[in-house]
């Protein structure tokens, strides 16, 4: 039975591509603790270097085990720490300083020392986990748990090893993190199941890297993440089918029979249309996606559609499609359709008044969308071509003439991009590759799915959502359950509580199949 779970921290639980940790992680260590499981992190980071981790999952984690397992925190308090013999860390800091050699080192309080090239220091992964919290000084005569030294040469690396053959050097590339002997993760599991009164049989542990290695081999069940080293794959027992990005750890625990998959109660299916629905590679939707709608809507559940789309823009999609939606959510909520009856919001006059002579005055192109469901491009240029290669039609081309607006669509990034969203005030702003859009205030994807799901008397808790770029992520955010494609964005999919299968692996029916809304 297990009772513990013990994680590496970087690109295990947290995800440098994406600067956060994963939405089904978060649910994973959340299940995890509902059976009362122990949560638990053993990291080479040491406790000053946590300044980047998300509160929200230093708050899951009950033990933390840093510095390699040289050091072991439970709540906050420090239950016993491993050091350096006092001549060795003399030895090791001369040898640095002779042959300079950038080094950072951990006293027994858990404060961080670096010395040397200040531009070498800077491109270690450590200091930008500490966010610049750190101080300089060469070592002296203080207890430490923990040596860090920088690109040192590999005859320098051979050397430094000699200076005490039996301490544990955990080594990427021409760096390395020095232990005192015997320190290492395996001896963080011990101290886990010390702490907790646990035997190793009822742990599982869960790492990417060359020092996990011995974690995951004493572990009870040892999970290497899908893009961990192979040798550290050839360690585990279990290895994540999909990135932890795409909800890898959560599945491995479902696989594993640790926790159990969602029992979703859901009334309302909420789906963004392009790249979700709708395929711009076949140009239309595939047929196990009308036959997984039909089901939906067979079985009584509300379908609604939620697009940045005008409606003019719809032009390109089956009317099938249309027909079985219940609410249509437009311009990310400024054009609802919901029961036939049609609710507009507009941009604020004064705010229109600000945006377009700034459009016009920095050769930004635009689309605005008035309450008439029409949309109008303010140039003839070859911008043109994204919305006939997208939605097979091109807006009317003419300047703005003092009309109402729901919602602009601009083509800016960069600092151009944020003065626009400045002068948009508390509109509602989308951030896209290359462009943006601005929407009335409260009306996004996300509010505006809250809107029609309260209209039939709904809670967030019913609702799920399918989505697969960054303005999707409200959307999701606010269901409450939610599911990106496999083709979606990374940050998509790490907000998602679900990815599935791409587009053209029909993604959408898929899940649905998969948490058992429609059969097979």
């Amino acid at each position: 039975m297990i009772k513990g779970a013990l994680f590496d921290i970087d690109d295990t639980l947290y995800s440098h591509d994406n600067h956060m940790v994963p939405k089904g992680t978060l649910r994973a260590l959340d299940k995890l603790r509902e059976k009362g499981i122990k949560i638990g992190v053993c990291t080479s980071r040491v406790a000053a270097e946590m300044a980047n981790i998300p509160k929200e999952l230093w708050d899951r984690i009950d033990c933390k085990i840093v510095g390699t397992g040289a050091t072991t925190i439970v709540e906050g308090e420090y239950i016993k720490s491993y050091t350096i013999d006092p001549e060795d860390a003399k030895k090791y800091t001369d040898y640095f300083h002779e042959h300079k050699i950038s080094y950072h080192y951990t006293d027994i309080n858990g404060d961080v020392y670096y010395w040397g090239d200040l531009s070498v220091v800077n491109e270690g992964q450590m200091l930008r986990y500490a966010l610049g919290n750190v101080k300089f000084k060469e070592f002296e005569d203080e207890l430490v748990t923990n040596l860090f030294y920088y690109q040192a040469k590999d005859e320098e690396c051979k050397e430094i090893a000699k200076i005490n053959p039996e301490a544990l050097i955990s080594r990427w590339g021409n760096s390395g993190n020095i232990c005192t002997p015997l320190v290492d993760k395996s001896f963080g599991l011990l101290k886990f199941c010390q702490v907790y009164s646990f035997t190793t049989d009822e742990v599982v542990a869960a790492g990417d890297g060359i020092n996990d290695d011995v974690m995951l081999e004493m572990a009870g069940i040892g999970i290497a993440v899908s893009d961990a080293l192979e040798n550290t794959k050839a360690k585990a027992d279990y290895i994540c089918k999909k990135s932890i990005e795409d909800g890898g750890l959560y599945d491995a625990f479902v696989d594993l029979g640790i926790i159990e998959e969602d029992d979703l109660k859901m009334k309302m299916f909420v789906f963004d249309n392009d790249g979700t629905l709708f395929d711009h590679d076949c140009g239309g939707i595939h047929e196990k996606t009308f036959l997984a709608l039909d089901q939906l809507k067979e079985k009584g559940y509300k379908l609604v559609l939620n697009t940045s789309r005008s409606l003019e823009e719809m032009k390109n999609i089956p009317q099938r499609l249309i027909d079985m939606m219940d609410a249509i959510i437009l311009v990310n909520g400024a054009y609802i359709i919901q029961d036939k009856k049609v609710y507009i919001t507009y941009l604020d006059d004064e705010t229109v008044k600000k945006l377009i002579p700034f459009f016009e005055e920095n050769d930004v192109t635009y689309r605005y969308t008035t309450d008439d469901g029409r949309s109008y491009l303010n140039k003839n240029n070859d911008y043109k071509y994204f919305f006939k290669d997208l939605y097979d039609m091109i807006p009317e081309i003419k300047p703005y003439e003092g009309e109402r607006v729901l919602q602009f669509f601009y083509y800016a990034t960069g600092d151009l991009r944020e003065q626009i969203i400045s002068l948009a005030g508390n509109c509602e702003c989308s951030r896209l590759i290359t462009a943006g859009e601005i929407a009335p205030a409260g009306k996004n994807k996300g509010l505006s799915t809250l809107e029609v799901a309260e209209r039939y008397g709904f809670r967030r808790e019913e609702v799920i959502a399918f989505g697969d770029s960054g303005n999707d992520i409200e959307m999701m955010e606010k269901a409450g359950y939610s599911i990106a494609v496999g083709n979606g964005t990374r940050e998509c999919r790490a907000a998602a509580d679900y990815v599935t299968d791409d587009i053209k692996e029909e993604g959408v029916y898929n899940a649905l199949k998969h948490f058992g809304f429609i059969e097979g």
